[in-house]
């Protein structure tokens, strides 16, 4: 490529530079020659940036190498040939070129160095009015997130010209950061520009305080510190306090700030403005960091006794405990009004311990002037609906305590109102103490039986078909009636006209791309389906039948839960080889069940058309047929003289392994002793049947093995999906399965899509028995919230259809309770909201059987929430019986406050 010349520099040459890739070489022959006698390569440079980016999205590494070690090169070129700081800017803030690296002659690369492109941009013919425009340009395009190599040279820029850049989020990220560096003897550019022989030597800083002190625009900066994200991530560095106090950005501002250097008062104000503002948890920490060493005393804490109200009530619990620290400090300062205020806007945050800490103070100051009662009390009576139990109880006996003192009749009619809000276990403690209404039974209303989703409507032609077979492959989590009428539709459809399916699929299996099956998605109903979706078009579709193999494997591949994608391969490789007219196995009911006479039907059409049923398809539609109709459905079948699946009962745990966190499980022969997860989980027994669909059922997972957590990987969020519908009149066989995901979402946790696998499980027609609610248990405690709605949801459906056994339930949770499996914290909040659901009896149940089996240990944690949990149950329900496990927990022996809470119940129990 030939270009125009100007004296002694062409286009020609310049390339040549830049493809040698190396960028030293280009700034020794332009960087001689003013920006003006340049102008003749802007336009190529720009040109040969366009190719190289192109080059860049070619796809082919070699290309792709070629280019990109010409970045560097071109860059300097372009910032050199720049006539104005707008040019110069587009060359250094380039989306492909801000990051690039410069190659070694020797091959390799190393990351660029920004001081070089610096020192180009401060040649003797750029001006002085250049360079600080341009530092100002660079100034306003810095990211918010900051940009290391820019904000050096946007700095440099401005030391070396004078410029005031403006103090945008970009640069004052930037700036604090070259702060904090200070204690690593990090070289300020000034430094560095006399170490270069352009200026004269200027003092070293090794610390950020007496970094600080030099900076001409301190006061400037600080203030902005506090109106821009992110910063308060940067006070918190855990590394700094290594390095001393002078290190610390919150102790060098309040360093600054005791020495009159930074405004006290405005530090404080900001500070204080900042967290009643908020912000998320790491932010917020660095700024109550700072507000914690300016240390206000009480005469600045009472002149801001308003905005520390504010903070307490409304700011981030860390924010608000320390606001209610100070205002302590100014106690008999604060006027009775701005207390009041206080007291009941803490009280109606959660936090039990701010709750805790105000109503000592309000007891205290109530004790000191009884006068304040008639302001006070009714601010006192707000943690009547607190969450904690606890608090409640303290706060009915603190107004109670100082009830006597109020001198306005309207105050105790306000607080007798309030204690409607208390939980039922406290109600008669309110009628005696406070002459409140009388405590009565509140029975909950009555969870009404949940009527699941009807089965989806089939498809009106073979075009709805194709989009909803669309949609089936997108969903990660596709809904197992929806697959099954799209299977069973896609099957009926090739039967009736092929040749119209054909037609209408054709789009979609051009979007879908190449055969065959990759292993990872082999089990998948999305990975199936797109191998059937080939078969129906006449595309390639060898790996239907490789599929189909790879699912008869053995571990890890086998399991229950890779039958839909075996039945799918099976009608990608019968429709072509033996077509059917209907497939037997969908279903009628949206629990997954088949009618037999349905079923008896659709074996009458295949007889009509001389076709033999599919295996997995007949046994699959036997396993949804209700147990009684099976002999006569099973008779139907063997006259169409196909080979049935054996008539196997589903297997019974033989009992339950319990795996203790200090047991190791195994040994190998290497002496290697792995990690021990705790768990429950059943006893399988060898199966009888180890083929086709009834094997993969029947082959429980063995709990004993070292792998049995490992065995799960294959197992995904849309498959467990599937599982409660493959046997819908079995679901202990089912929940077996589902188990060890399920334990394993425990402490792993795993995907956010919702959990299907209980809710549907709940909905079947088989009875749950211990497998069943060991899974609930297990879902209860899983760690992700989404998780465990979906253990309350399966909870409420079980109690609407009378099938829940809370004994089970409890006996189970006291069980993982005890390993450390099963976590209070999770635990309690699902049974709160199922007795709030209207299921308080049964929840009642649940917590006496697991006080049962906790009992044994008092000492451990969590169980006073079981034991108030139980008493408000048994106060809704008006239960009168006798616990037990009560007569241990109310000892001498026992801690304190379970002792309370047992004596509680005993009492409301014994009403």
């Amino acid at each position: 490529m030939t270009g125009p010349t100007n004296g002694t520099i062409e286009w020609d040459e310049v390339s040549a530079l830049i493809a040698s890739r190396v960028p030293e070489a280009v700034v020794d022959r332009l960087s001689t020659v003013p920006a003006d006698e340049l102008s003749h390569l802007r336009t190529p440079l720009r040109r040969l940036r366009t190719e190289l980016l192109r080059e860049l999205s070619s796809g082919d590494p070699r290309r792709y190498s070629a280019a990109y070690d010409q970045l560097a090169a071109l860059q300097f070129a372009g910032v050199l040939s720049a006539a104005t700081p707008a040019e110069a800017l587009d060359w250094l803030t380039a989306r492909r070129l801000l990051s690039v690296t410069r190659p070694l002659p020797g091959g390799g690369s190393t990351d660029a160095d920004a001081r070089d492109l610096l020192l180009v941009l401060l040649l003797p013919h750029r001006g002085a009015a250049f360079q600080r425009e341009l530092a100002v340009r660079l100034a306003e395009w810095l990211p918010a997130r900051g940009d290391v190599s820019r904000w050096l040279i946007t700095h440099g820029l401005a030391v070396w010209s004078g410029a005031e850049v403006p103090a945008t989020d970009g640069y004052l990220i930037g700036w604090l950061r070259e702060g904090t560096l200070m204690r690593y003897d990090h070289q300020e550019i000034g430094e560095w520009f006399a170490d270069q022989g352009l200026c004269p030597p200027v003092p070293h800083h090794d610390t950020l305080l007496s970094w600080l002190r030099a900076q001409p625009r301190l006061a400037e900066f600080v203030r902005r510190l506090f109106e821009f994200p992110d910063v308060g991530s940067e006070f918190t560095d855990p590394h700094a306090a290594r390095f001393g106090p002078d290190n610390e950005w919150p102790k060098a501002l309040a360093a600054l700030a005791g020495e009159g250097v930074l405004d006290r008062a405005e530090l404080i104000d900001r500070c204080l403005g900042r967290l009643l503002r908020g912000d998320r948890p790491g932010n917020l920490r660095g700024f109550l960091r700072l507000y914690a060493e300016l240390a206000p005393d009480p005469e600045e804490v009472a002149a801001r006794a308003r905005d520390h109200v504010r903070l307490a009530v409304d700011g981030a619990p860390t924010a608000a405990k320390a606001a209610q620290a100070a205002l302590r400090s100014v106690d008999t300062r604060l006027a009775a009004e701005l207390f009041s205020e206080l007291t009941a806007g803490i009280l109606a945050r959660p936090e039990k311990t701010l709750a805790t800490v105000q109503l000592s103070w309000a007891d205290a100051a109530l004790r000191r002037d009884p006068a304040g009662a008639d302001e006070l009390l009714p601010a006192l009576a707000v943690a009547f609906a607190h969450p904690a139990p606890a608090v409640q109880e303290r706060a009915l006996r603190l107004v109670a305590r100082h009830l006597p003192d109020a001198a306005d009749p309207a105050t105790a009619e306000a607080v007798r109102a309030a204690a409607t809000a208390l939980g039922p276990a406290l109600r008669s403690d309110a009628h005696e103490l406070l002459a409140a209404a009388p405590a009565t039974a509140e029975p909950s209303v009555a969870v009404g039986p949940g009527r699941p989703a009807a089965l989806p409507p089939a498809p009106g032609g073979p075009f709805e078909l194709a989009e909803r077979l669309s949609a089936v492959l997108a969903d990660r989590t596709p809904d197992p009636g929806e697959f099954e009428v799209v299977l069973a539709a896609l099957v009926a459809e090739h039967h009736r006209d092929r040749a119209a399916l054909a037609d209408a699929l054709a789009p979609l299996a051009r979007g879908r791309g190449g055969d065959p099956v990759l292993l990872a998605g082999i089990g998948s109903v999305g990975g199936a389906l797109g191998c059937l979706l080939d078969a129906l078009t006449g595309r390639e579709h060898r790996s239907a039948a490789l599929g189909a193999e790879l699912l008869a494997l053995r571990d890890p591949f086998r399991g229950p839960a890779l039958i839909p994608a075996l039945r799918i391969f099976e009608a990608a490789c019968g429709v072509a080889d033996a077509p059917i007219p209907v497939l037997l196995a969908t279903p009628t009911a949206a629990d997954g069940t088949l009618d037999p006479s349905v079923l008896t039907e659709r074996l009458a059409a295949h007889r009509a058309a001389g076709a033999r049923p599919w295996p997995a398809d007949l046994a699959q539609a036997l396993l949804r047929v209700p147990p009684p109709a099976l002999p006569a459905v099973r008779a139907a079948a063997a006259g169409l003289g196909c080979d049935l699946p054996p008539d196997t009962p589903p297997p019974a745990p033989e009992g339950f392994h319990v795996q203790p966190p200090d047991r190791p499980e195994r040994v190998d022969p290497n002496d290697w002793t792995p990690p021990t997860a705790p768990r429950i989980a059943p006893l399988a027994p060898a199966p009888a049947v180890s083929e086709g669909v009834i094997g993969l059922l029947h082959a429980l997972p063995d709990p004993t093995r070292i792998g049995w957590f490992a065995a799960v990987f294959p197992t995904s969020v849309g498959q467990l999906a599937q599982l409660p519908w493959l046997a819908p009149w079995d679901p202990e066989t089912v929940a077996a399965h589902g188990l060890p995901t399920l334990a394993l979402h425990v402490s792993d946790p795993g995907p956010r899509e919702p959990d299907s696998l209980l809710p549907r499980l709940a909905e079947l027609p088989g009875e749950p028995g211990p497998v069943s609610h060991l899974l609930l248990a297990y879902g209860m405690t899983a760690a992700r919230a989404e998780h465990r709605t979906a253990a309350l949801d399966a909870l409420l459906a079980l109690v609407a259809r009378g099938r829940l056994r809370p004994e089970a339930l409890g006996e189970w949770l006291a069980a993982l309770w005890r390993l450390s499996v099963a976590k209070p914290n999770r635990i309690m909040p699902v049974l709160t909201d199922a007795a709030r659901s209207g299921a308080s009896r049964q929840v009642f149940a649940v917590l006496t059987a697991m006080l049962t089996g906790l009992a044994p240990d008092p000492a451990r944690r969590g169980l006073p929430a079981v034991l108030t949990l139980a008493a408000d149950c048994a106060a809704a329900e008006g239960i009168r019986t006798t616990v037990p496990a009560l007569d241990a927990l109310t000892a001498p022996t026992a801690p304190r406050r379970l002792r309370a809470e047992a004596t509680r119940l005993a009492g409301v129990l014994a009403r």
